[in-house]
């Protein structure tokens, strides 16, 4: 049988057991290592390659023409056939012109007439240069002859103008093609009475060479022009850029363009400068108005560093990696992008060539985490093809 006195003692231990091994329990918890997380990461390398950036563009005509009568009169024929293209010369529409043949014939014989009259009075001018010192005529006589003398010869001057301005005339009763290009619709039909006040009888736009007009921001433009040539802002060094078209289908167009002409100044409104590129389009392909991407493409090779743009996460500081250091320990790098080529960005700033960067595993980990690293699978540069 128990103590009485013991028993207390005794119901103590009894319940100190527990909370010795719980307590056991806890120290084992706390000794025992976290697991690792294991993360897979990708190299940045430094690889050449070709500047290259996208826009979105608009097709122009190079010379975009209305057609107008210069004269009035009926319409006898439509020379062309509507949407065709046309060589520079060609005859698009013909105006009667009997009244402006009536007309040079006219001015013709007055021509004519004012020769006859100049030629009797040159005639008369010499006879009074010869009797005006043997004093069969007086001076004012004499006047008199110079005067009508310098008449006739303005008259002929006068004549010849209008002779010349009825050739024109007639002239404008034939309406050709000013350039080669492609034909538009016509506006008058023959029989219809046109003239300088009927407005546009048709345009004509040329096709090739084709124009892509784009619009480069400012920070685009001094960054390119920069790296091209070392800093000096120099437009024309930007004519060795290879220009091509992607179609609003996804389509790339064959031909390969250049850039001919950037604005003066950047539009204040916009921040941006206006940009065009000269499109070879020997088979009509592209039209005038079509919106196309238009993409830059350096044809000099320069270096740069390279990274997944899967390990590129951005926050309210901006762009940033997680880079993996020689340590195993995770650490944030604040990055400045480049363009992105195919599966890879370039990095301007923020990394360095051999660095390793998460590619997955991203959501699991954090800066001065430590973890294991495994290599991504099948690539052995991340920037690798494509340029």
């Amino acid at each position: 049988m128990l103590n009485p006195a013991r028993e207390p003692v005794l119901n103590r231990r009894i319940l100190l057991v527990p909370a010795l091994l719980l307590g056991l329990a806890a120290c084992t918890e706390e000794s025992a290592p976290p697991p690792t997380i294991e993360v897979v990461v990708d190299t940045v390398v430094s690889e050449p390659f070709q500047p290259r950036s996208a826009y979105v563009g608009r097709l122009q005509a190079r010379e975009d023409v209305t057609i107008q009568a210069k004269v009035t009169g009926y319409l006898v024929s439509r020379d062309f056939r509507e949407g065709e293209l046309v060589e520079a010369g060609d005859v698009l529409f013909t105006i009667d012109d009997s009244e402006y043949r009536a007309a040079l014939a006219r001015a013709t014989a007055d021509l004519a007439s004012a020769k006859a009259a100049q030629a009797n009075a040159e005639r008369n001018f010499n006879r009074g240069r010869e009797l005006l010192p043997k004093g069969a005529i007086s001076q004012a006589e004499m006047d008199d002859l110079i005067a009508k003398k310098l008449d006739a010869e303005a008259r002929i001057e006068s004549a010849r103008a209008q002779v010349t301005s009825a050739e024109v005339d007639l002239g404008f009763t034939v309406i050709k093609a000013p350039i080669t290009g492609r034909i538009g619709r016509s506006r008058v039909s023959p029989g219809d009475l046109v003239g300088p006040t009927s407005g546009d009888l048709t345009t004509l736009v040329s096709i090739d060479p084709i124009e892509a007009l784009f619009q480069v921001s400012e920070a685009t433009y001094v960054s390119t022009v920069s790296e091209h040539i070392g800093g000096e802002l120099d437009p024309s060094a930007l004519q060795s850029i290879e220009v091509t078209l992607e179609l609003t289908n996804g389509v790339s167009y064959p031909e390969v363009g250049r850039i001919d002409y950037f604005a003066n100044r950047i539009d204040a409104a916009t921040g941006t400068m206006e940009a065009r590129a000269s499109i070879p389009n020997p088979h009509s392909i592209l039209v005038p108005g079509q919106y196309v991407r238009v993409i830059l493409q350096d044809t000099n090779l320069m270096q740069g560093l390279f990274m997944p743009q899967a390990a590129v996460q951005a926050d309210q500081q901006g762009s940033f990696v997680l880079v993996v250091n020689e340590s195993g320990v995770v650490e944030r790098r604040n990055v400045e992008l480049g363009d992105r080529l195919d599966q890879s960005v370039l990095v301007r700033e923020g990394v360095e060539a051999g660095e390793q960067v998460i590619v997955r595993g991203l959501q699991q980990v954090r800066a001065g985490m430590a973890v294991n690293v495994k290599a991504l699978p099948g690539s052995d540069s991340p920037a690798a093809g494509g340029r």
